[in-house]
């Protein structure tokens, strides 16, 4: 029995409130586990709040998925530690996890980000030594369809528009370069300290992470800002003047408040994965270790204090 089971199940009890709330019901502090399944890599949130993609192993090979947040019946406990009914009914992931890259193919994927309209997703496809970027097109009630963009050998990538994407080439990591998908056309738009490994775009910025700090390019100005940081993924969120979320040295996502010099850790333990925010910058998703699954947290409000 997965570990995720045995601490709610034998450990939390069962629910007291059943059907009729969503995510947006838990409240600080409160933990919500959606998955029980060992998801390491990148998630990302749909523009609605709807949906997240993550990325999950099946048969030795990592593929994309998303869930909808709003279909998931949630079983809420005294304890504030909450689930997935799915999760205690013990149904197998198949059968809500919905697949939309990498079935029958042989191609490992990562990085999953939706477009602003939710209805496709920009992922990063690796075979043998080659990577490349593949998108899916037309995400309606699950059908879909995946092809590549002949982009290849790249590091990171996210969208500008359907028709143009932010790019990290393995080549130049510390580059940031808009390309054409169409027209294959690359136009240089900022150098960043160190290697960008992941890009979290926010509002009007798009946040580069390295390992020891982030980037932070302003869409409108083309300004380019560095904050040290002792962060170790590839995703970086601000909140505040100096606040941010990531991930730390030793595997714990947490927000880092650099007014204080304080940290608060969103889980038990130092396993965690990258974490990504909502777009409404209320909820925080990543992979728990301590649970073996993804949670969903809200954020306090005191951390987006200027």
């Amino acid at each position: 029995m997965p570990k995720i089971l045995i601490a709610i199940i034998f450990l939390f009890g069962t629910s007291f409130i059943e059907g009729g709330y969503d995510y947006k019901e838990i409240k600080y502090g409160e933990s919500l586990v959606v998955t029980y399944d060992k998801n390491m890599g990148e998630i990302d949130w749909d523009n609605s709040g709807k949906k997240i993609t993550f990325v999950s192993k099946s048969d030795g090979l990592s593929k994309i998925y998303y869930l909808s947040l709003f279909d998931l019946h949630i079983n809420f406990t005294r304890n504030g530690f909450h689930s997935a009914q799915y999760i205690n009914e013990l149904v197998n992931k198949d059968r809500v996890f919905i697949n939309v890259m990498g079935e029958g193919t042989k191609t490992a994927y990562s990085a999953p980000k939706w477009n602003t309209t939710g209805r496709k997703i920009l992922a990063i496809g690796k075979t043998k030594n080659e990577t490349e970027l593949f998108i899916t097109s037309k995400i309606i009630q699950g059908k879909h369809q995946t092809k590549g963009t002949k982009i290849r050998n790249i590091n990171t990538a996210h969208w500008k528009n359907d028709s143009t994407l932010y790019v990290v080439f393995s080549e130049k990591p510390k580059r940031l370069v808009e390309v054409s998908i169409t027209t294959m056309k690359k136009k240089i738009l900022a150098e960043s300290n160190l290697p960008i490994i992941g890009i979290s775009k926010q509002n009007s910025v798009l946040n580069l992470a390295s390992i020891g700090g982030v980037s932070e390019y302003s869409i409108g100005s083309k300004k380019l800002i560095w904050y040290d940081l002792p962060v170790n993924g590839t995703t970086i969120w601000r909140l505040g003047r100096l606040n941010f979320v990531g991930l730390n040295y030793s595997g714990s996502a947490q927000v880092l408040d650099l007014n204080n010099a304080i940290t608060y850790p969103f889980s038990v333990g130092d396993n965690d994965g990258t974490p990504a925010i909502s777009r409404d910058e209320k909820f925080v998703a990543f992979y728990s270790g301590f649970v073996n699954g993804i949670i969903i947290k809200r954020l306090d409000k005191k951390f987006f204090l200027e």
